[in-house]
């Protein structure tokens, strides 16, 4: 039997999963840049620890997120910087239940 992960989830590598690295995402040093990108080529933007990366629907879904969520809409698809911070609110709890079910598997 697997220990329990008792690792406490930080808010600057939450949005990032280990297996996220199977796709592409684009990333980048700064806001600015992550921002201009999503906005000439669509996505979705989350910081992770001191840089930024864009991230198609594929890797939402992997995060154990709906693409489809209205609430992407309201914050501007940016995790970063969302424009509404109680859909924001909702999508991270999402997030957060997400990695539980992620830690539970683990096990």
């Amino acid at each position: 039997m697997k220990p329990i992960d008792h690792t406490p989830l930080h808010e600057e590598t939450i949005w990032y999963p280990d297996h996220l690295t199977e796709y592409l995402n684009r990333w980048f040093a700064t806001y600015e840049q992550a921002r201009d990108s999503l906005e000439r080529e669509g996505g979705y933007l989350f910081p992770y620890k001191h840089h930024f990366f864009v991230c198609d629907w594929g890797a939402v879904k992997a995060m154990g997120l709906d693409p489809q969520d209205p609430d992407w809409r309201l914050i501007g698809f940016d995790c970063a910087r969302p424009a509404d911070r109680t859909a924001y609110g909702r999508l991270k709890e999402a997030r957060i239940v997400a990695c539980a079910r992620e830690r539970a598997r683990k096990i």
